[in-house]
């Protein structure tokens, strides 16, 4: 329950911080990973219904790798107030407001390690198995399950 009440928090924040109040710089002025992946993942449409729903359209290419192990680059944004993590999520830009997402929903990924791990504010590297969520009403677009993080 902690968990889907803490995920519709980062939803909420999402909306907040991507409207006009977000005090973050531009996107081209953000520190970013260029992995290959998050210019696949930004590339899923992403729509909002009249009662503020998402849902995601995902490219063949990213149906492909459901199910697949894969590596991907990123910054860690704390879920946890631990000194290590076991759940994290994982975004192309650096985080530069405690309180708003840096990047877009469909530039986040939602990270389970196997063996928790301490936050990190410099660019790091996981890898582990994707998952595409059914339960796309929770924000989510992008797990990843059985990670293992290397720096």
């Amino acid at each position: 329950m902690a968990r889907i009440l803490l995920l519709l928090c980062l939803v909420a924040g999402i909306f907040v911080c991507a409207g006009k109040f977000g005090s973050q710089p531009p996107a081209h002025l953000m520190l970013q990973s260029d992995d290959y992946l998050w210019k696949l993942f930004a590339r899923c449409e992403i729509r909002t219904d009249q009662k503020l729903c998402s849902s995601i359209s995902y490219l063949p290419e990213v149906k492909a790798l459901n199910g697949k192990r894969i590596v991907i680059s990123g910054f860690m944004v704390p879920l946890e107030t631990k000194e290590k993590s076991g759940h994290f999520l994982l975004s192309r830009r650096a985080p530069s407001c405690a309180f708003c997402p840096p990047a877009e929903p469909n530039e986040m990924l939602e990270v389970l390690v196997s063996k928790p791990v301490r936050w990190e504010e410099n660019l790091v590297t996981v890898s582990g198995t994707l998952e595409l969520p059914s339960d796309q009403g929770k924000g989510v677009y992008f797990r990843m399950k059985d990670a293992l993080g290397s720096r």
